[in-house]
């Protein structure tokens, strides 16, 4: 069946992050399948152009919540296909109870009200925060299909309808080399990439490798990232010390984190919030690198099983998984080759295209019939 898929994101061009890195790669995919293919933001593409792409189009994927295009798709009869990236519900955030619908809206309301001494800007912000998820709720209406980039994801998104899960492809080479010591830098490296927020838990790992050098001192940590709380979790590792060990160098372009990750011996993800998807975790196995995470939302299903895990806030137990990859790079080593191998059969761009073809060829046949 012949289709023609458009493809919408909300970010520039230039943006880095998950999101657009899964839309290169499905394009990509999509590409070699001889399926037409166009990709539009909405940030930076204009109104003529939203018009006439949605007007070549036969089906598309929405990757945003931009509820003026979904509207203008409905208009001129297309099937749209909504992805979820990131959690609906802000009270979801960090910590997921599973609920029926009008449970989890209740729990907005109560969990939006400001307290009675906060500054008046706080208490004018449950305003922002209802009119985002009314326009996420008014987008979902609109959609005929919705998917998810996590199962954890699908379920907390918590809607009237069924949410599948369409996970995130990233592309492994068949034939990488084996990574092995002489890879890795020494002092043996930990590291972190992302957001410098503290719901991403950096400061939990900074608060580990205190506890670690009160053992050794045969490491070093990098936070590669910028963030609102750059600042405090700098002053954070000085205070406690680690000025020496731990090293900030700022937002990094793709390929520098890449090669950076590669060089480490495991990359932490100790994140306090409920991951919607963890797409740094996936990075490290194209480059065979172990993974250590939270067990925060979609964290323990998109890490490997030969990943290392710890109950979240336990600075003790991350500490100790920091200390055993000192002491056994080379199993390390072989824990990441198997992540590795995990991710490229899991999370192929091949089967990711499969399913969204799937779909996609389910609502012309429903439209045209």
């Amino acid at each position: 069946m012949n289709m023609k898929l458009l493809i919408q994101h909300n970010q520039y061009q230039d943006d880095i992050s998950g999101v657009l890195a899964y839309i290169k790669t499905i394009v990509k995919e999509l590409q070699s399948r001889k399926i037409e293919v166009k990709v539009i933001s909405t940030k930076s593409d204009n109104f003529k152009q939203w018009i006439n792409l949605i007007v070549w189009s036969d089906v598309i994927q929405m990757n945003s919540n931009q509820l003026l295009f979904a509207l203008l798709a409905k208009i001129f009869g297309k099937t749209i296909i909504l992805k979820y990236h990131y959690p609906i519900y802000g009270s979801t955030h960090f910590e997921y109870k599973k609920m029926r619908f009008l449970q989890q809206i209740r729990v907005e309301i109560i969990d939006s009200i400001p307290k009675a001494n906060y500054p008046l800007k706080w208490k004018i912000y449950p305003i922002i925060r209802w009119a985002r998820l009314l326009k996420r709720l008014a987008t979902a209406l609109v959609a005929d299909y919705h998917t998810a980039s996590s199962q954890f994801l699908s379920k907390s998104c918590v809607l009237p309808w069924p949410v599948f899960t369409l996970y995130n492809p990233i592309e492994i080479p068949n034939n990488l080399e084996h990574k092995n010591v002489r890879d890795l830098s020494y002092p043996y490296t930990f590291i972190f990439t992302g957001r410098l927020h503290l719901d991403k838990g950096v400061d939990l790992l900074i608060k580990a490798a205190r506890l670690l050098l009160n053992q050794r001192q045969d490491f070093r940590v990098l936070i590669i990232g910028d963030g609102r709380d750059f600042e405090l979790l700098k002053t954070l590792a000085s205070e406690l010390e680690l000025s020496t060990y731990i090293s900030f160098p700022g937002k990094l372009t793709h390929p520098e984190v890449l090669a950076r990750i590669k060089e480490a011996i495991a990359l932490i993800y100790p994140s306090r919030w409920e991951e919607p998807v963890g797409y740094t975790v996936l990075e490290a196995g194209r480059v065979q690198t172990c993974t250590i995470v939270s067990n925060k939302g979609a964290l323990p299903e998109v890490a490997s099983p030969s990943s290392l895990f710890f109950e979240s806030e336990d600075v003790e137990m991350l500490a100790n998984h920091l200390n055993y990859c000192l002491d056994h790079p080379e199993e390390l080593l072989a824990r990441g080759r198997q992540g590795s191998k995990y991710v490229a059969e899991a999370f192929s761009p091949d089967k990711r295209v499969d399913q969204l073809v799937n779909i996609c060829q389910q609502g012309i046949f429903w439209d045209r019939s």
